[in-house]
């Protein structure tokens, strides 16, 4: 079995970042139903599993002659991070408005 490349743990890095930003915020939005909460929530994934990518890839690139890379390395971490928020809070806004977005009618007694 061969080692996985940087490229390889790189993709996987960023490819987690986003399925797990969607799948905690997605179900916290299901749960609670309050936007904010499960903004942040995501939100806070997406700065950890971001955070560690960016720690690492900044570690595996350290040296001056390879400053070019980390960079490069660094600007794609910073898209998906963008991404992820985007695409997070555009899902919940949309849920927020077909689970809680009206209220649900009152029945209304009649007399006959």
């Amino acid at each position: 079995m061969t080692p996985l490349t940087y490229d390889t743990l790189y993709w996987l890095i960023l490819g987690s970042g986003f399925i797990l930003t969607g799948i905690v915020g997605v179900l916290c939005m299901l749960r609670t139903e309050k936007l904010l909460l499960s903004f942040l929530a995501g939100t806070a994934v997406n700065i950890a599993v971001t955070g560690a990518g960016v720690w690492w890839w900044s570690s595996v690139f350290s040296g001056a002659e390879q400053q070019f890379s980390r960079m490069f390395g660094l600007f794609g971490l910073g898209v998906s991070f963008v991404n992820n928020i985007v695409l997070l809070f555009f899902a919940q806004l949309i849920m927020k408005r077909k689970i809680g977005g009206d209220p649900k009618p009152e029945l209304e007694d009649y007399d006959d």
